[in-house]
């Protein structure tokens, strides 16, 4: 894996909201649960912050964290161009070929891995936006606003499984965030509450929120990309 290190301009206000709304939740949820707040925490203060701006409750806020933590260690511009995630890249855009013709894009630009605060393949990400964005660059992966509202977007679209359904947890939606179809597994879902709690703790969270339920999304990908914009 390799990870760049440029930080746009957009996202440096959501670092102090997100310190902000970190520091506030350092004396509930996380400090009185004894849980350690490593770095982790604030280096994925920007997701909770530019969560918070597109007016996402926050405990969204805290599973984008979550996500962001294990997939980029909070580094919006990260990439994952290995070779088991090109060819998922790949199979993505097989998949999606259709949808992206006539965008103009070099198929190149899709198949390169994943990439991001949360580890989206490009052709997966683009498809959470809606028709009238599906032709924004492959790159849009890398733009914190753009990733977010991916984000949003594939996280409706995991509770509409029935996986997610037998087990409406966040550890279960956070499980399938790369194996959608091993939701409600509990096997699986006891396995990955092992690493996942350790997560957890570095984002200041403990290891009961993962038991949690999470709240209804009710905005899609493309309707939290236009509050951001419009920001």
């Amino acid at each position: 894996m390799s990870r760049r290190s440029k930080s746009p301009a957009v996202w440096g206000a959501a670092v102090v909201a997100g310190i902000v709304a970190f520091v506030s939740m350092s004396g509930t949820a996380g400090a009185s649960s004894g849980v350690a707040t490593g770095e982790g925490a604030y280096r994925v203060a920007a997701v909770r912050g530019l969560a918070a701006e597109a007016g996402l409750p926050a405990a969204w806020g805290d599973f984008f964290a979550l996500v962001a933590w294990r997939e980029s260690k909070g580094n919006p511009q990260a990439v994952n161009d290995s070779v088991s995630e090109a060819a998922a890249a790949a199979k993505a855009f097989d998949r999606n070929r259709e949808r992206y013709e006539g965008c103009g894009h070099p198929e190149d630009a899709y198949t390169f891995g994943s990439g991001g605060w949360f580890g989206m393949l490009p052709a997966n990400g683009l498809a959470q936006l809606g028709e009238e964005l599906y032709c924004l660059p492959p790159s849009s992966v890398l733009e914190p606003r753009v990733a977010l509202a991916m984000a949003v977007g594939f996280a409706r679209g995991l509770m509409r499984w029935d996986g997610f359904a037998k087990v409406p947890t966040w550890l279960n939606l956070r499980t399938m965030w790369g194996r959608p179809a091993k939701g409600g597994d509990l096997a699986v879902l006891a396995k990955a509450r092992v690493e996942l709690a350790k997560d957890a703790a570095e984002v200041g969270l403990p290891a009961s929120w993962l038991d949690g339920r999470p709240p209804p999304l009710p905005v899609t990908g493309a309707e939290v990309l236009d509050r951001l914009q419009a920001a």
